[in-house]
């Protein structure tokens, strides 16, 4: 059976270094996490002696940094290094640049540099993933030790996940902005865009486009959103105009007059419009 071994109490370090091994290394999916304290080995053997036991973050071994003194490295950067260098990812794909950007913030935090991101003290810290896989382990929990440690892991991987689904997202959505189709809507430029990618209009929100409209290739429906933070901006105009040339469709106006929905993950059984992006830009363009 292969085996993973980390610390116990793991950091986001050592949590992200066992998922990448689960989700990269060929045959290592269904591997077995063991704990051992910080800088053991398991059984107390060499950290690379057996293939099928691999060391992450402990043991001084390939996958361990905390001999080299290196600022630039963390374990699970050396981990991603090694996937890159097996090619167990394409080169340039967009795996291989959401995986760049987890391992830049994981890195980050590994050698402590988010106590100088700007407003360092913000509450908003403590919803970032490191702080709360130390808030787990801070809890007066059921399990100790392993079993403490193997909940923090299960926890972990689960979240890394998501991490890695929402930037694989983000990056396919700067693709999807740079081809959108540019308006200029009542109170500033907005931006309309073909696609099923719910990152897309969020980010270029972040940009700073007054208005977005997206339409979903496979499902026609169609979602537009005035920037949260306009004074000036109100789709009601939007809403009276598609609800006339559209009637068979279903449109849901938010109260803040700032989103307008023709469907969405919290209610998919709204009918589709059937006007097309063009049309809806020219409605907004008014």
């Amino acid at each position: 059976m292969k085996t993973i071994v980390t610390h116990l109490n793991p950091d986001q370090d050592a949590v992200f270094s066992v998922w990448l091994i689960k989700r990269f290394f060929p045959g290592w999916a269904d591997a077995d996490v063991k704990f051992v304290p910080a800088g053991e080995t398991l059984n107390h053997l060499p950290p690379d002696e057996n293939p099928d036991i691999i060391h992450v973050d402990t043991g001084l071994g390939k996958f361990d940094h905390h001999h080299t003194g290196d600022k630039a490295v963390c374990a699970a950067s050396l981990v991603l290094q090694y996937i890159k260098q097996h090619r167990f990812i394409r080169r340039n794909s967009v795996d291989e640049q959401a995986l760049d950007r987890i391992i830049a913030i994981v890195l980050e935090v590994d050698h402590a540099q988010e106590r100088s991101w700007p407003d360092p003290t913000h509450d908003r810290y403590e919803f970032f993933l490191e702080s709360i896989l130390d808030g787990l382990k801070s809890l007066p929990a059921k399990e100790k030790g392993d079993a403490k440690s193997q909940a923090v892991i299960s926890f972990g991987l689960t979240a890394f996940d998501g991490i890695y689904a929402i930037i694989k997202e983000k990056v396919a959505a700067e693709s999807i902005i740079k081809t959108g189709v540019k308006f200029q809507s009542p109170w500033g430029q907005g931006i309309g865009l073909v696609t099923g990618n719910d990152t897309a209009h969020r980010l270029a929100e972040r940009q700073g486009y007054a208005t977005v409209a997206v339409k979903d290739p496979q499902k026609g429906n169609v979602r537009i959103y005035a920037h949260p933070q306009s004074k000036e901006a109100d789709l009601t105009f939007a809403h009276r105009e598609v609800a006339r040339l559209d009637p068979n469709s279903d449109w849901f106006l938010h109260a803040s007059k700032k989103m307008l929905l023709n469907g969405s993950r919290a209610n998919p059984k709204m009918r589709p419009t059937k006007l097309t992006l063009e049309e809806i830009i020219k409605i907004l363009s008014k």
